[in-house]
């Protein structure tokens, strides 16, 4: 069953990755691969919950000013495609994160309310602590990656929103064949440790799986190099 799902989430990513270069080759955008295979790691990810009947809610009062970017509409076929070829439906949230992946962009590059500022920074102290844990622990430089970076705080900001408002994910169908990622899963579960000082509520195994995959296109991307 882990292999299947391995097998099928990888034949998903490659057929995003091309419809996702097809169109920033027809809108001239200049994208480097490390961004374009993370968003097509965060796309087949979304597709593949679609199809099992698992989706991710997320809060949309910050993602909607994504709408003003220059990569919104290129994002819109992007996901247009996508959604017509798997015959499913994508979040919005989805959309936003798209277009600011195109655009090199994170929730933290974006201007807020005043009323999001102190959660905003909290996010980001989560986030530096987190990869000078890491970096002190087990040796690895995250840090050094800002592509993984801005992927990561595309996640993290909506799973913190899950968390704080108690309606985290409750299944994952790759949670098997993510297991076997076992330095991102120390990493994933250091930031919760440091989460939980924050919040005093801790990632449920499901979102914890969700975060090892990102952490794991990190070190795809060292071991391509």
């Amino acid at each position: 069953m882990a292999n299947t799902l391995e097998k099928k989430l990888e034949h998903i990513k490659t057929h995003v990755t091309k419809v996702v270069n097809d169109y920033a080759n027809k809108n001239h955008l200049t994208v480097s691969e490390e961004i374009i295979n993370n968003l097509s790691v965060h796309l087949s990810l979304s597709i593949t919950r679609a199809l099992s009947d698992n989706y991710i809610h997320t809060s949309h009062s910050q993602l909607e000013q994504c709408k003003g970017l220059y990569t919104y509409p290129i994002a819109k076929e992007i996901i247009n495609d996508l959604c017509k070829h798997y015959e499913i439906e994508l979040s919005e949230s989805d959309l936003y994160n798209t277009a600011m992946y195109l655009a090199d962009m994170t929730i933290l590059d974006l201007g807020f309310d005043a009323e999001f500022d102190i959660v905003d920074q909290e996010i980001e102290n989560i986030m530096d602590e987190t990869l000078d844990t890491i970096r002190i622990k087990l040796g690895y430089n995250l840090r050094e990656n800002e592509k993984f970076v801005r992927g990561m705080s595309l996640h993290f900001y909506p799973a913190i929103d899950r968390l704080e408002e108690d309606r985290q994910i409750t299944d994952n169908p790759l949670m098997q064949t993510v297991q076997k990622y076992k330095k991102s899963y120390e990493c994933a579960h250091i930031m919760n440790d440091i989460v939980k000082r924050h919040f005093n509520k801790s990632f449920n195994s499901y979102e914890l799986s969700y975060i090892a995959i990102h952490f794991q296109t990190a070190f795809d991307a060292r071991t391509a190099v």
